[in-house]
């Protein structure tokens, strides 16, 4: 079955070019330097970081330790920056919850991520080929889609409170000085910048990136999810359309309203949502929308909390209604916490999606 067609709404008017808007602008200079990558080597480590940051002997001491207690299994170390920011702690999460592969196509890293290997280990020379290659604002993120994919054990590495493990050698290599790993409220055509990932995920078969497939219907959603994540929105409508009612939760069912909430087509992107049903994924996001907004402190989120019912509840309709007023005012600050709200609505459901489809839920 396919969605329902709807007449016009009085969004129209500012829908009406949405292929014109949203284009990412291009990156300064100082934001391309940061993507070029280091190779250093320490006592038999290769380490990769950003140009702009050094691992420190920490860092160094810490990932040799993981290395060497790794036996004879192919072996690399992940460092990540102390979780506090809503990236840096999912990006951690990531990693932990879901396959290499899935992991690293789904969440772009977050400055001052390093990769550090044995130098002896010949896996990592597809590694090493991307980064003394690549030349592109997605260096670290490719090196480490390529570590995924070429079989290597990676451990996660977050940094420890009083250790850092990775230093910055300025403020500007520090700050996140765009929000452009936040999914946006409004899809646009897909990023060319991003022609390489997209290139990436068609090339991931289902159990690349799910392991051994219990539900291939969930399996579809999670491909639906990453679609979405990164902008792709015919080919997440592709996935979820054909796996309509289908999967344990029906998961294709949320990522396709998803879609057409950003499309925008509200009205069909609540028609989905009733469709979707109870979703376990709404109690978590409750819990963690209530303190993104907490954080916020803004009279008008606290206002919509209470509608959307937290903590003890989401409803999706509603948010379906804050997202249509968030996007009048796509730069505003409170366009930036809906869009973080998403960003935690989507990573869940990409999590959700993944336990189904391998069945680590029964």
């Amino acid at each position: 079955m396919t969605s329902p067609k709807v007449g016009q709404h009085e969004f129209a008017e500012f829908s009406a070019n949405r292929f014109e808007r949203q284009k990412m602008p291009d990156r300064s200079e100082s934001e391309r330097k940061m993507n070029h990558l280091n190779r250093l080597e320490s006592d038999g480590l290769l380490g990769i970081c950003s140009s702009n940051t050094v691992i420190t002997p920490d860092g160094w001491r810490e990932a040799r330790k993981v290395v060497q207690h790794g036996g004879n299994l192919p072996q690399s170390v992940l460092i990540v920056p102390s979780a506090g920011a809503l990236h840096e702690t999912f990006f951690a999460e990531t990693w932990r919850q879901l396959p290499a592969r899935l992991a690293a196509l789904s969440l772009m890293p977050p400055a001052g991520c390093a990769i550090l290997c044995s130098t002896t280990e010949p896996k990592v020379q597809r590694v090493l080929q991307v980064a003394q290659t690549a030349a592109t604002s997605f260096d670290m993120w490719r090196c480490l889609i390529e570590l995924s994919k070429s079989g290597a054990r990676i451990e996660l590495l977050v940094e420890k409170t009083g250790a850092e493990f990775v230093e910055f050698q300025s403020n500007i290599a520090k700050a996140d000085s765009s929000r452009h790993w936040l999914p946006e409220l409004l899809s646009s055509p897909p990023r060319h910048e991003l022609d390489w990932l997209f290139g990436e995920i068609k090339l991931a078969r289902l159990a690349d990136l799910c392991g051994e497939v219990a539900s291939p219907e969930d399996a579809t959603a999670v491909l639906a999810g990453l679609w979405l994540l990164h902008g792709h929105a015919e080919q997440s409508h592709q996935s979820s359309q054909s796996i309509e009612d289908e999967g344990r939760q029906r998961s294709g069912n949320f990522w396709h309203a998803i879609m057409h909430r950003q499309e925008p087509d509200y009205f069909n992107s609540k028609y989905w949502f009733r469709r979707v049903g109870r979703h376990p994924v709404f109690s978590e996001l409750a819990r963690l929308a209530s303190r993104l907004i907490e954080a916020d402190g803004s009279g008008k989120a606290q206002e919509w909390a209470q509608k959307l019912g937290l903590p003890d509840r989401f409803d999706p309709f509603v948010f379906v209604d804050w997202c249509e007023s968030a996007a009048r005012q796509a730069d505003s600050e409170e366009a930036f916490l809906v869009r973080q709200i998403q960003f935690v609505e989507m990573h869940l459901l990409l999590r959700a999606s993944y336990r189904d489809a391998a069945s680590l839920n029964r």
